[in-house]
């Protein structure tokens, strides 16, 4: 068996499991199930982190106690209609009093352990990153537990995002570097190919496409092919880009701190932060920007 088709099975059987859980959770229909692996999954991930975080300036120890006590307080406000805040507000109060403790820290570091001021400015951005991303922009998908019409959304989501990531893989392995040669990352992630990203863009918008009415979430009697397909194709192009933006901005990461995979718990893959990286840009920005666009459009309705 060659490299490749071992890394590309070892690939499939890891996101096939794990998507499994996913669509597992949601169809078991109770929130406490699709919440728990997301918060399992952040967990997982901050844990990656304070390993990744060794010889570093960073407040480790902050960084992971937040990772582990956050997704399952944004759990516990999702699930309380009741809560006086909401759930975005509650994430930005968070990721404000993570920020002030953060700095308290280094400030700390400065002042006693003799840091010098460029340390302790490295060590405030990788405190802050190792909190923000993947973990607390993936935990918007938690503001969906309360309602089942807004998960199933959520899932095509994180199943659109993944497919853009193997769908990349084996279109780059057939065809990357056939018909051009300039790598579409060549820094950050040289192994990624135009080939592979156009061949998952076709692949990806149309197999999105089609589950759509697979999991009830387009009404294809009330909207026509030509209406559908002129919102879903730039939407579609943007999600597509943002899942290819938030997978290099992983790539990124693990360079900056000289680590390959962020851990070794799925084959082919690597860890949890390798998994989610991608879904945590393309899940924070939907929910975030939704609201916008419904303001928008009651506006010009």
């Amino acid at each position: 068996m060659s490299p490749k088709l071992k890394t590309f099975l070892e690939r499939g059987f890891s996101t096939i499991v794990l998507l499994s859980l996913l669509g597992g959770a949601v169809a078991w229909n109770e929130p406490i199930g699709y919440a728990g692996l997301i918060c399992v999954l952040c967990n997982l991930t901050s844990w990656e982190w304070f390993n990744m975080l060794k010889g570093t300036n960073a407040n480790r120890g902050l960084a992971l106690v937040a990772g582990l006590i956050y997704p399952w307080l944004m759990t516990f406000v999702s699930l309380q209609p009741s809560f006086p805040l909401t759930e975005t507000s509650f994430a930005l109060g968070m990721l404000v009093l993570y920020t002030i403790l953060a700095f308290c820290g280094q400030l700390f570091r400065m002042d006693y352990r003799g840091k010098t001021g460029a340390e302790m400015m490295d060590g405030m951005g990788l405190t802050l990153l190792s909190f923000v991303y993947p973990v607390w922009m993936f935990c918007f998908a938690l503001i969906c537990v309360e309602s089942e019409i807004t998960i199933w959304p959520m899932l095509w989501l994180v199943l659109f995002t993944k497919m853009s990531d193997i769908w990349a893989y084996i279109s780059g392995v057939l065809l990357g570097g056939k018909f051009i040669t300039r790598k579409f990352s060549p820094c950050v992630s040289p192994k990624k190919t135009w080939e592979g990203i156009i061949g998952s863009i076709i692949i990806t918008l149309t197999v999105g496409a089609v589950l759509l009415p697979v999991l009830d979430i387009t009404n294809w009697a009330t909207v026509s092919s030509l209406e559908f397909l002129a919102v879903y194709i730039p939407a579609g192009l943007l999600l597509f880009f943002l899942s290819v933006w938030g997978d290099l901005a992983g790539s990124l990461i693990k360079r900056g701190l000289a680590v390959k995979d962020s851990g070794s718990l799925l084959p082919g893959i690597g860890g949890i932060f390798d998994l989610i990286d991608s879904p945590a840009f393309t899940v924070s920005a939907v929910v975030c920007v939704t609201p916008f666009l419904a303001l928008i459009l009651d506006l010009l309705s």
